[in-house]
């Protein structure tokens, strides 16, 4: 009986210990905001001063990680192409004042018939290596064919700049990826194999069709260069129920934890999250400790240089 007790509590004290935790802070924050102070006045209404590459970088100290992405909001549906290049000249600006912690990508817009040499002329500038695309926010409409002509020249520059893509697809609230839209958009990428796609807020935010279409996106050739980043999908799930939250974890296991990048979403005056509170959502989610580690300590070489560089 002696020998059973103490063979039990032996037992106990195994299941009562914590597991080793994960890596504190992270390797790099995929997803983070500037804004001119002219489009920080629009959001704002003025009396707000723009947000700096500084604000940023002090960000990154308060959750210790080591380097970011900031995303310059050229994409934004401006009423025509004169407010692109202030805009990226901007997050040039922030990022070139911290190159060994900031990584500038250039937003562009595909509507605009500027915007192939854009991709060419920011791509230039000291810091700036990719492109970020938002397909909503640029207004475009993957049912035009206009529109998706004027997609496939973008996805020929930045292929021919061998530049990496930070894309945001569409929204059941803004241009919802149907059938017909998801197929256009796929064979546009599938045409380009070799362009490096993060896929921006669990590749759908919230509308799970989105979020598991692009699981089932054939080819190889495109799946090897396609990461996911975490930014505001998880957010708004992480106090649902635990079945939920294990439902994103697998998808995340279908895409690969390996492909999988942290992101805040992170915009001083509209934040979604700081970086440091993106990494709290993201313990929040049942991944091994093993799975946090390698999230944590994904630097996106893989994506920003690509595997083989």
């Amino acid at each position: 009986m002696a020998s059973l007790l103490l063979a039990t509590t032996a037992l106990m004290g195994c299941a009562d210990e914590d597991p080793e935790p994960a890596r504190e802070g992270a390797a790099l924050d995929a997803h983070l905001h500037v804004a001119s102070q002219a489009l920080t006045d629009f959001f704002t209404g003025g009396g707000v001063p723009a947000p700096t590459g500084a604000e940023l970088v002090a960000r990154l100290d308060e959750a210790r990680v080591t380097r970011g992405v900031v995303l310059a909001p050229g994409y934004m549906p401006f009423p025509d192409d004169s407010y692109v290049g202030p805009e990226n000249d901007y997050a040039a600006a922030q990022v070139a004042a911290f190159p060994d912690r900031l990584i500038g990508f250039c937003g562009i817009n595909p509507r605009f018939d500027s915007a192939p040499d854009e991709i060419t002329r920011c791509l230039a500038l000291p810091g700036m290596v990719g492109i970020k695309l938002h397909l909503p926010a640029s207004e475009v409409d993957l049912r035009n064919p206009d529109h998706v002509a004027a997609l496939a020249a973008v996805f020929e520059r930045i292929d021919e700049r061998g530049a990496p893509v930070m894309l945001h697809t569409g929204d059941p609230w803004s241009q919802p990826l149907d059938n017909d839209a998801f197929a256009r958009l796929s064979e546009i990428i599938n045409a380009h194999p070799s362009v490096r796609i993060a896929h921006a807020h669990c590749a759908g935010n919230t509308d799970d069709a989105s979020i598991e279409a692009w699981l089932r996106v054939p080819g190889s050739g495109y799946r090897a260069n396609a990461f996911v980043d975490t930014s505001a999908c998880l957010r708004f799930y992480r106090d649902a129920p635990l079945a939920t939250r294990e439902l994103m974890v697998w998808r995340f296991r279908q895409w690969g934890i390996e492909r999988v990048l942290l992101g805040s979403d992170y915009l001083q005056f509209q934040p979604e999250e700081t970086p440091a509170e993106a990494i709290a959502t993201l313990r929040q989610y049942p991944f091994t400790t093993e799975e946090l580690d390698v999230i944590l300590s994904n630097d996106g070489a893989a994506w920003l240089v690509g595997a083989s560089e």
